[in-house]
């Protein structure tokens, strides 16, 4: 009785170690797809650039031009 106790404590104990034990790293299954992914978003974004520049107008602003009154030496001073 003493005997099947311990097998069985043995194999409980192996087959928990087993099961906490770390595995192997495991690899990814394919290629990543994130660069091609990422190409094709900035493809996309720089084809909707060119769409914008091209529908929008050019904004340009009015010239203003500001012109001061000369200054009078005389007028500044007090006599």
């Amino acid at each position: 009785m003493k005997i099947r106790s311990i097998a069985l404590a043995i194999v409980a104990t192996l087959a928990t170690s087993a099961a906490l034990a770390e595995g192997p790293a495991r690899k990814p299954a394919g290629p990543q797809a994130a660069p091609r992914e990422q190409t094709l978003v900035q493809e996309i974004s720089a084809g909707m650039r060119d769409i914008l520049r091209a529908v929008t107008p050019e904004i340009s602003l009015p010239t203003i031009e500001v012109k001061l009154p000369a200054l009078d030496a005389r007028k500044g001073t007090s006599r």
